[in-house]
């Protein structure tokens, strides 16, 4: 049962990627919620790279203030 869930996640990732593409003019970002953190990258899908990535675990942000970015 679970490889056919598996087959469909990933016949749908398949269609919704055919529509979306970045370029090196207008990169694609993708945003990923874990339950503690977020990561993001900046993609560039004509080179096939990442341009930028950042994520809250990173060094650099652990221990800013987290009540900040939950302020609408």
């Amino acid at each position: 049962m679970a490889t056919i869930r598996k087959a469909a996640r990933q016949s749908v990732h398949r269609r919704i990627r055919k529509k979306v593409a970045g370029t090196a003019r207008r990169p694609r970002l993708s945003v990923h919620f874990s339950g503690k953190h977020v990561y993001a990258q900046v993609i560039d899908d004509d080179a096939g790279r990442t341009l930028a990535a950042a994520s809250t675990a990173e060094p650099s942000l652990v221990g800013k203030d987290k009540a900040a970015a939950n302020k609408t």
